[in-house]
């Protein structure tokens, strides 16, 4: 190779990783280069992903190379870049509702082709995919399925004498006696990420609300400013003002605080996403490993079947319609979208990378929180699979709708308005969003 070509290569890959030109370049090379964008990992985390992803994928096949960039705003970078018709060639999203502006603008590459190439249908959850089926293309998959629960201290419970509650009576008689005891109700927090607050409005509509009437939500048959949606912002709202949300500290608390208070016996509850687990392992290890619990949130309404797990993504990866190397793209999500790739990274990154496989694997040689994971993501992929699942604001609520629900809820709790005065507001800007195609369309119904 001369020097002016490889001069040339460089300088296309240098400019083609910081978006200012196309994605990909093959030309003076043995391999095209796919590039995927990612946000800020830690060392460790990135490390992982190499030793799992990259350098399996690189060292398999000889046509490509994949190349990952970590940002910490790679949201907006992906959003500014694919807009502009430049940016990585596998595009990341924080989860479905995020990907339908670039869905509906052409920036993304249909990916009905490479599922059934690769036979995605038959290999992943239909409620987890069908949430990337957007203007009539399936333009993203899922690559971590999550739900919210009750993660727990299972020494705090067997200590105190409770029980791991599966009702409104039993987790409040829970809370309500531990404040007695001078602990946390439950540990939780926004702290430096306020769309944490749509982990508990997910929470308290499914729970309350149901995932049947949620579907009516979603379609404009229902209003956002109907009595069942305001009774569960009622509710939460008491819950708020009981304490049960991290006491008075839900805005100085982030996950990682409200893990380590739950590992300190500060509280037996921590409300959370699934995807906590990767987290967890910080805390629970050594001899305490296995005192970490997780179950389904408790019932709260006794009309309603238990358990509901809102099903949701913690993000989405697509393809970038302007890509030059599409097929090779496709073949990563594909390794991706694996039991092998589930096993691998669980090791040391357990939680995060929850593919909604039809039968989830099981690592036989886990323990402590690794074991607790593999049980719950079981647990959770059956009840998927059954119909059995609820809606994740994150995953399924138009983008507007679902900010105005983050922001003003603390509104709610600070007493500055009502929670009919939100979602009277939510009915507005829904139907908005609804009226130019942002809302997810043909969002499957569950049958519990």
């Amino acid at each position: 190779m001369s020097g002016y070509i490889r001069r040339l290569r460089w300088a296309h890959l240098a400019l083609s990783l910081l978006g200012i030109i196309g994605p990909s370049f093959a030309a003076g090379s043995e391999r095209a280069t796919i590039t995927m964008w990612f946000w800020g990992a830690s060392p460790a985390y990135r490390q992982v992903l190499q030793e799992a992803l990259v350098n399996p994928f690189n060292s398999r096949q000889e046509k490509y190379r994949l190349v990952i960039e970590y940002r910490t705003t790679v949201d907006s970078d992906v959003r500014i870049s694919a807009i502009a018709n430049r940016g990585p060639d596998i595009i990341y999203t924080s989860g479905p509702a995020t990907v339908s502006p670039l869905g509906k603008a052409g920036k993304l590459e249909p990916l009905e082709t490479y599922a059934k190439r690769y036979g995605w249908d038959d290999r992943l959850l239909a409620p987890v995919l069908d949430a990337c089926r957007q203007y009539t293309h399936l333009y993203c998959v899922t690559p971590s399925l999550c739900v919210n629960g009750m993660f727990y201290n299972k020494a705090v419970l067997r200590e105190n004498g409770w029980p791991i509650p599966k009702s409104l009576q039993q987790v409040e008689a829970v809370m309500k006696a531990a404040q007695a005891k001078g602990m946390y109700a439950s540990v939780t927090g926004n702290s430096g990420w306020q769309p944490v607050n749509e982990d508990y409005i997910s929470i308290f509509l499914n729970q309350i609300v149901g995932p049947a009437k949620i579907h009516d939500l979603l379609s404009g048959r229902l209003n956002w400013s109907s009595p069942d949606v305001e009774a569960a912002m009622v509710e939460l709202d008491r819950w708020y003002k009981a304490g049960y949300l991290g006491g008075s500290d839900y805005f100085v608390l982030d996950f990682e605080s409200s893990l380590a208070l739950l590992h300190q016996k500060r509280s037996p509850f921590f409300f959370a996403p699934s995807f906590s687990f990767q987290w967890a392992v910080n805390y629970f290890k050594g001899s305490e490993a296995d005192d970490l619990g997780f179950a389904p949130f408790p019932r709260l309404n006794s009309n309603l079947p238990y358990p509901i797990y809102d099903v949701g993504s913690a993000f989405t990866l697509s393809i970038n319609a302007n890509s030059t190397v599409k097929d090779g793209a496709a073949q990563v999500l594909d390794m991706i979208l694996s039991a092998e790739f589930v096993l691998a990274i669980s090791k040391q990154w357990p939680g995060y990378w929850s593919i909604p496989l039809k039968n989830f694997p099981s690592d036989q040689t886990a323990t402590g929180v690794a074991e607790s994971y593999y049980q719950s993501m079981a647990d959770i992929s059956a009840a998927v699979k059954s119909g059995a699942f609820g809606y994740n604001a994150a995953s399924y609520f138009p983008n507007a709708t679902k900010d105005l629900l983050v922001q003003d809820v603390e509104g709610v709790w600070l007493g500055e308005e009502t929670p009919r005065q939100m979602l009277m507001r939510a009915d507005r800007v829904f139907a908005k969003e609804r009226a130019r195609g942002l809302a997810i369309d043909g969002v499957p119904p569950p049958h519990f």
